[in-house]
């Protein structure tokens, strides 16, 4: 079997300067559990993700890193549209939340962005 999309390095967003120009050019669309912010892709075919946990959610790099990796299972699973560069953010109530609940947080930005795919 292949890897799976998101581990691949070129769909991964990585340096300072990606996440940046995504805030500098992009929209931002927020809940109470996690921030998205999205910018057109150089490229315009393939959708990157950036994930922002930081300390200010928890404390423990356990709890960090499994905000991150729920969210990471999410926009797997979910639809998007090519061409986008994303980036989400969790807030500090992401830290204490279910699986459930921060999908439906990262569907509903996601929605209100206007960038789910049309299955």
């Amino acid at each position: 079997m292949g890897q799976c999309w998101l581990v691949q390095r070129h769909l991964r967003l990585r340096t300072r300067s990606e996440f940046q120009a995504v805030q500098r050019a992009g929209i931002t669309r927020a809940h109470p559990l996690v921030v998205l912010r999205a910018a057109p892709s150089n490229d315009g075919q393939s959708t990157r993700f950036g994930f922002v946990v930081g300390r200010h959610v928890a404390k423990q790099a356990v709890v960090r890193n499994r905000v991150r990796r729920r969210m990471r299972e999410v926009v797997r699973l979910v639809p998007v549209q090519p061409g986008w560069d994303i980036v989400l953010i969790a807030h500090r109530e992401a830290a204490t939340a279910d699986f459930q609940a921060i999908r439906q947080a990262v569907v509903d930005v996601l929605r209100r962005a206007r960038l789910l795919a049309e299955t």
